[in-house]
């Protein structure tokens, strides 16, 4: 299901295809998160979409034990600040088999954008290197 919100659409849209992409201001070079369509930084309306590599660090990270609502029955799981390799820190899903195997500093990279449900999420995996 695609948001009304056109911004939020084409983010969805690159994540169901496992791509990552942010607006960037034209005019002062802020990578924009969370998709807007407009500049937090300087206003601007003037926005090109980039795509990123899909990498980054995790940051800070909870492991939720008891899934409700539409995470019911897929617990655990994880939440994490990922630090995008381009900069921003993204509020997304960790796909990991063991949760408390994770740490601060692992490296990830985007796995998925649709969930068994039908769902589109922002979601990582642990490099296999990491």
């Amino acid at each position: 299901m695609t948001p009304h919100d056109p911004v939020l659409a084409r983010l969805q849209d690159g994540l169901a295809e496992r791509k990552l992409a942010l607006p960037r201001c034209t005019d002062c070079a802020t990578l924009i998160w969370y998709p807007r369509a407009r500049c937090p930084h300087c206003m601007s309306e003037s926005l090109a979409w980039e795509e990123l590599s899909g990498t980054g660090t995790v940051y800070s990270y909870t492991v939720n034990r008891r899934g409700q609502g539409e995470y019911a029955g897929h617990d655990p799981f994880v939440i994490a600040y990922v630090e995008l390799a381009e900069g921003p820190r993204v509020l997304s899903h960790v796909d990991i088999p063991t949760p408390t195997a994770l740490r601060v500093g692992t490296l990830v990279r985007l796995s998925q954008g649709l969930s068994e449900d039908g769902h589109v999420r922002l979601t990582f995996a642990p490099e296999e290197n990491s």
